[in-house]
């Protein structure tokens, strides 16, 4: 059930007057025992005490229903009140004409209590009102798209007349059906006077338009109060059918049973009853799934049943049915009327007319749907339209999004010849602390006033976007052949004033851009790299400024100039810049306090700048120089760690990447020699496995060697290595962490991904092994972790890479890079 059947139901439940459930069930239990005594009289008892009963108890069930929808109708709001205030005008009419030929058949010496059936035209006042009060019960369509968006106050009043058009072509095809295979014969040898026809023909139509107006209600609308529907409608159609077989004894003239009148009285009691019901409670409140079971559940035909029905319901199947079904009995008039002029019967004008009328509403009805697939065509565009801007625009600040701008790229590297191609990267410097004293709000409106000034300062055919945060991207297709002073034009328009929160604050952005090479066969997401690694490479150099990628500066990896400078380092010339280790905290999610620390390296170098541990890792595979560099940091984070463990006095792990791609005899060794100078304990470092897909015999065996002198190996990128399960099976893995990307999703709510989350959870806790979620980046993700079984949390969240507490600080920005924090649920960082 939706928010706003819930809100609905509840409204309904408020408006609508009951007697109490313990009243209505004595009321029902003395209904119930006076109705089979009453029919039993009419069969034991003479006939003219019989007779007497009958219509004594059926002027007692017109005044209980009378009564009952006096009393709900006083009490009742909204449109509970109006459903009842238009039964008690039907009834009110009945009333006065029961009154009045009472009050003839006393003065001219009959029975003054006239006969409740088929025979009484006070009967006819009661159909419209009762029509049309069906029509103004509460209810709601099956599905949302069956009725059009209204705007706020505006009632819905379409699915009425489609109703009452539907209801009158099947009443005016089954009446001629009727008339033409029932009544004619009956009426041709009788031979009625004609104001007895009419009355005949009238209570015969009404009747049925009643009949067929509560099974259209009932069959494809869904009422708000179910028990009060059902005894409404029951009642109705109660009482229609029991006129029509009065209708046609008396069309046939036979006497008419008195059984007829004394059931008639039992839907009088229930329209009665329908103004009364207590509603059906209502709750919002969601069941909890059931478990899976591969045990076969006993076979329940009726909750199968009520499963197949509202499965039907819900689907298309219904709305086939609301279309062919008025069709259908036209259809058999059409096959009648054709059958009789291919046998040469007379066809009666009447049948002629009324086929033509029946034809002509047939044409409205077509109209007003087509009418209703027009505006519903034209809502499913509107809808895609939005859909589609909504998933390739930022809803913030209504730029290109990164999906949207990735295409963009993809398709300008595609259509690039011979020309140039620019891509610029624009970071607010410090975000965070506009966030955090000014407010969220005003966050959000530096974000809009930036985008606004990028959008103003470059042509319309060049791309802005927003890529996450507070992160923007401008693809420079016009401008290439001058983009350097185009970003320096753009940083400029960016970095000017402005007013926040009511005053005025000074804007820095930190600016990367890349410029393609004629002639060069780069990809779309080497652009994209080249332009972050020069945002970068502009935090790194202060921020505040713009950077250019140049090729020779950022592909240390093949860089001989960053090779030379890395050998130089680990030889120990100081030409080659400095090595810091950092550590960032591994935590305990459940009792909120430190147990690890990741070790990872920045590379300080004159001419170089800062390079990221990744960085300097390829630089170090390049030059063949990766196990020095392994052996360099182990032994700073033993070291470090030790003398940490020694001061402190707290018993903390740290946890350094080593390439299952060394031999087996050169790890162990340098393992050995760091825990000796360090006197640091085995158990307290941790192997963190990378490059898996080098790992051979020889490196299994030098890491399970490792594990039975006391270390334990944890296994990183869990959620994208195709082969963890694998080294699962090849090493004792004792540890697994998730991948960033993977745990940063994990506040979602129940969903499949969820569900596999908390599947591969479990799965890890079956197997003994711990897990480590990495890229925590705020409360609600660690809280939810911590839900979902993960004990252990790294991210920006505890605290970015830094040196330990106690010891020197790295080298000038070695622990900042701007971009510590994460945002919030609309980008902003916390």
């Amino acid at each position: 059930m939706s928010r706003a059947e819930i809100t609905r139901a509840a409204a309904t439940e408020c408006d609508a007057p009951n007697c109490g459930a313990a009243v209505f069930r004595r009321i029902v239990y003395a209904w119930a025992a006076a109705t089979p005594t009453v029919m039993l009289a009419s069969f034991i008892l003479p006939s003219r005490a019989a007779d007497l009963v009958v219509r004594a108890c059926g002027m007692a069930a017109i005044a209980f229903q009378g009564g009952c929808e006096l009393w709900s109708a006083r009490r009742a709001k909204g449109g509970e009140r109006r459903w009842r205030l238009l039964l008690l005008a039907g009834w009110i009419a009945v009333a006065v004409g029961l009154v009045i030929t009472s009050v003839r058949a006393l003065f001219s010496g009959q029975d003054p209590v006239p006969p409740l059936s088929g025979t009484e035209p006070a009967y006819l006042a009661f159909i419209p009102a009762s029509v049309v009060a069906l029509l103004a019960f509460p209810t709601d369509p099956i599905s949302p798209e069956d009725e059009p968006v209204r705007r706020a106050g505006q009632r819905g009043t379409h699915w009425r007349t489609v109703t009452v058009m539907d209801a009158v072509l099947l009443v005016g095809s089954l009446s001629l059906l009727g008339w033409v295979v029932v009544l004619q014969p009956l009426v041709r040898a009788r031979a009625p006077a004609p104001a007895s026809l009419v009355v005949l023909l009238a209570f015969g139509l009404g009747c049925l338009l009643l009949l067929i107006t509560v099974l259209l209600v009932a069959a494809f609308r869904r009422p708000r109060q179910k028990n009060s529907f059902a005894l409404l409608g029951g009642g109705l159609a109660s009482i229609t059918i029991l006129l029509h077989a009065s209708l046609y004894f008396i069309a046939s003239g036979q006497p008419e049973p008195l059984q007829l009148e004394a059931a008639n009285a039992i839907g009088t009691v229930m329209i009665g009853l329908a103004c009364i019901a207590p509603p059906r409670p209502s709750t919002g409140s969601v069941v909890a799934a059931a478990p899976l079971s591969l045990e076969s559940a006993p076979d329940d035909g009726r909750a199968s049943w009520r499963v197949r029905r509202a499965g039907w319901r819900a689907g298309p199947g219904v709305r086939w049915v609301r279309i062919f079904l008025p069709y259908i009995p036209l259809s058999a008039l059409g096959v009648l009327a054709g059958f009789q002029m291919s046998t040469g019967a007379r066809v009666e004008p009447i049948e002629i007319y009324g086929i033509f009328a029946l034809v002509l509403l047939v044409l409205i009805r077509q109209m007003l749907t087509l009418a209703d697939n027009q505006k519903l065509l034209d809502r499913v565009q509107q809808s895609r339209r939005q859909l589609h801007h909504q998933a390739l625009h930022d809803p913030l600040t209504g730029l290109a999004n990164r999906v949207l701008f990735g295409d963009r790229v993809e398709d300008a590297v595609a259509r690039r010849a011979r020309g140039r191609l620019a891509l610029l990267f624009c970071d607010l410097d410090d975000f965070k602390i506009v966030n955090d004293t000014l407010g969220h709000p005003a966050g959000d409106e530096l974000l809009r006033i930036t985008a606004r000034r990028l959008l103003d300062c470059v042509p319309p055919s060049d791309t802005v976007a927003r890529l996450g945060g507070d992160e923007f991207a401008v693809l420079l297709a016009d401008d290439a052949a001058d983009a350097e002073a185009v970003g320096k034009r753009v940083g400029a328009v960016v970095r000017a004033p402005c007013f926040l929160a009511g005053q005025p604050c000074a804007i820095h952005a930190s600016l990367g851009l890349t410029v393609t090479v004629p002639g060069s066969s780069i990809s779309a997401e080497d652009l994209v790299q080249q332009a972050d690694l020069a945002m970068y490479a502009a935090k790194r150099r202060g921020k505040n400024s713009l950077v250019v990628y140049d090729p020779d500066i950022f592909a240390h990896g093949r860089s001989p100039t960053a090779q030379l400078a890395l050998c130089q380092l680990l030889l120990g010339d100081p030409a080659g810049g400095v090595i810091d280790v950092l550590y960032q905290p591994i935590v305990d999610l459940t009792h909120h306090h430190t147990v690890a620390f990741q070790a990872s390296t920045c590379w300080h170098h004159p001419t170089l700048g800062l390079l990221t541990a990744e960085q300097t890792v390829a630089v170090a595979t390049g030059a063949g120089l990766r196990a020095q560099l392994e052996q360099l940091i182990l032994g700073r984070a033993c070291h470090d760690v030790g003398h940490y463990r020694r001061q402190t006095g707290q018993n903390v792990a740290v946890c350094v990447s080593v390439s299952a791609a060394r031999p087996a005899g050169d790890l162990l060794p340098d393992v050995e020699a760091a825990l000796v100078a360090s006197r640091l304990p085995a158990q307290a470092l941790v192997l963190k496995i990378s490059d898996m897909e080098c790992l051979d015999e020889e490196a299994a065996r030098g890491l399970r060697t490792c594990v039975t002198r006391g270390l334990r190996l944890a296994l990183n990128g869990i959620a994208r290595n195709q082969n963890t399960f694998l080294v699962l099976d090849e090493l004792p893995i004792q540890i697994l962490m998730f991948d960033s990307s993977f745990a940063g999703r994990l506040t979602g709510s129940a969903n499949r991904a969820d569900l596999l989350r908390r599947a591969l959870l479990t799965l890890t806790k079956d197997l003994g092994l711990t897990v480590v979620a990495t890229g925590v980046q705020n409360r609600e993700q660690a809280r939810a972790l911590a839900r979902n079984g993960c004990r252990f949390g790294q991210g920006q969240f505890f605290g970015p890479p830094a040196a330990l507490p106690g010891q020197p600080p790295p080298h000038r920005n070695g622990g900042a890079d701007g971009r510590a924090g994460y945002g919030n649920g609309n980008g902003n960082q916390r």
